[in-house]
């Protein structure tokens, strides 16, 4: 029997609920050594249940698990580490002011010197020889809180690797990363695999679904609703087992592009703040969504943060319709009308323990006073706010009371919108606000962008898809090395982006 056929776990009849949610039900699923596993479908379809179900997180309400052929009772996180299961989240769970070694090492017990003291050189030379069959070049000294988001997201895989997991689970490892090193993970994946070990892949780009899994399960309202190998695929027919036969059978939406720009709404000039961002210059007009594309470290994030006034430059200006924000304000950009939708939409977006309507209406508590003199809010207008809201942009939510932190990742995101529009802002900076969203919450999402340009709002969406920005930009903005790589409207595609992306200065010898 070869690795691929023995059922490292085996999962059946699971089931678990919620108030007013069947989360998942009757899931029967094996997960085999030595094989890579895509499991895939929209938000709300039970991936997220299902992995901390094998995580230790959730208790099902009724099923079984077998790990080897012997039942296991995963009851916690260290009950599936030590049946030989490791989790990669979407979420990062780092401990940002340990070092990367500490974090790498966190949990299988830092080696010793004597009985009490911790010996060092041996647990920076031991993360060391992880990082390094990873290929990852960071000091294991360094504090995990100055690495990037892509940086992290390695950590973590390194702490699986540190752990000699026999299944690993990675969901959307790929966020943030950039297409080198992209094709690195899978690179390590697929020797994980030669090793034995086994590999769930979760992720909503379908494209790397394909291109690195052997087998792909397709969950949809919280059922198995398909078990195919992955050579039998292609991505008409996996979407259409997403979506399902009816919504696959709807012409797809095209979103018209703005006809003419109108004022110019938002410039940046010259700005600069090094190594991370050299003489930037770029402006966007009412009615334009502009994107803004690189690969990982070019600099995309850090430029939204320094327009909305979260980082200060080095050099250079920012205005809105020709009124300078000062640099570093963050409560000028406010009152001059711009926000920022962040990447890390759980941490810097949402306020998780909060409702729903408290989130919403966090950012404009001055338009529900009860009265002009008494600065108390009003629950009864905050919410008829949140419904009206959750109404417009299809939050799926029980109530405008639910704990933000039990949605998911894309009706998370659509509370952070929420929260924008009601303030009133000129200016949108989505930064990948579609990462970990299913496919019909991303056309949503465009949608919302598109209906914001037509209102005569400035809109810069940042992603990694470049597809995603094809279909949506009006222009995209390519930032290289910190640097405008190029800018481009007529006859934009994916692969002209790319090309702008990878493509050198003239002089500098050709391609990267």
């Amino acid at each position: 029997m070869t690795g691929a056929d023995t059922a490292l776990a085996s999962l059946r009849g699971l089931r678990k609920s919620y108030p007013g949610v069947q989360a998942i039900r009757h899931v029967d699923l094996d997960l085999r050594a030595g094989e890579i596993t895509g499991l895939v479908g929209k938000n709300g379809a039970g991936k997220s249940t299902l992995i901390k179900v094998l995580a230790g997180l959730v208790r099902p309400d009724a099923g079984t698990i077998h790990i080897d052929g012997r039942p296991a009772q995963l009851g916690s996180p260290a009950d599936a580490a030590r049946h030989g299961l490791a989790f990669v989240h979407q979420e990062l769970a780092l401990v940002p002011h340990l070092s990367v070694a500490e974090n790498v090492l966190l949990g299988l017990g830092y080696p010793a010197r004597g009985r009490t003291l911790v010996h060092w050189p041996r647990v920076y030379r031991e993360a060391a020889k992880v990082l390094a069959r990873l290929d990852i070049a960071i000091d294991p000294r360094r504090p995990t809180h100055s690495l990037s988001i892509a940086e992290q997201r390695l950590v973590m895989l390194a702490r699986a690797l540190a752990a000699q997991a026999r299944l690993i689970v990675l969901d959307e490892p790929t966020a943030s990363l950039s297409s080198a090193e992209i094709e690195h993970l899978f690179r390590v994946v697929r020797a994980l695999r030669g090793d034995g070990v086994g590999t769930v892949f979760v992720s909503h780009r379908l494209d790397e679904i394909l291109d690195l899994t052997e087998r792909v399960v397709v969950m949809r309202d919280g059922s198995v609703v398909g078990d195919f190998a992955t050579a039998a695929l292609d991505r008409e027919k996996l979407i259409t087992a997403i979506s399902g036969p009816s919504a696959a059978a709807r012409p797809a939406r095209r979103l018209p592009r703005s006809a003419d720009a109108g004022e110019e709404v938002l410039r940046v000039e010259h700005v600069s703040r090094p190594p991370v961002l050299t003489d930037v210059t770029l402006s966007i007009r009412a009615g334009e969504v502009v994107g803004l594309a690189g690969l990982a470290g070019a600099g995309r994030t850090e430029l939204a943060r320094i327009i909305f006034g979260v980082d200060r430059p080095g050099a250079g200006t920012v205005s809105v319709r020709g009124r300078a924000v000062r640099p570093g304000r963050l409560r000028q950009a406010l009152r001059r009308g711009i926000v920022l939708l962040p990447e890390d939409r759980r941490h810097q977006g949402n306020v998780l323990d909060f409702g729903v309507r408290s989130n919403i209406t966090l950012a404009t508590l001055r338009k529900h006073r009860r009265t002009a003199r008494l600065a108390l809010p009003s629950r009864r207008s905050e919410r008829v706010a949140a419904r009206q809201m959750v109404e417009r942009l299809n939050i799926g939510t029980a109530s405008v009371e639910q704990a933000v932190r039990s949605l998911s990742g894309g009706n998370q995101q659509k509370v952070v919108l929420a929260k924008w529009l009601r303030h009133g802002a000129e200016v949108f900076l989505f930064d990948e606000p579609t990462h970990g969203v299913d496919v019909e919450g991303k056309q949503e999402i465009y949608a919302i962008m598109r209906e914001l340009a037509d209102e005569g709002r400035a809109v810069m969406f940042i992603s990694s898809e470049f597809a995603e920005l094809v279909e949506v930009c009006d222009r995209v903005v390519v930032l290289r090395d910190g640097r405008i790589a190029a800018e481009l409207d007529a006859g934009l595609s994916e692969s002209l982006i790319l090309e702008h992306c990878f493509t050198t200065d003239p002089g500098d010898g050709g391609l990267k």
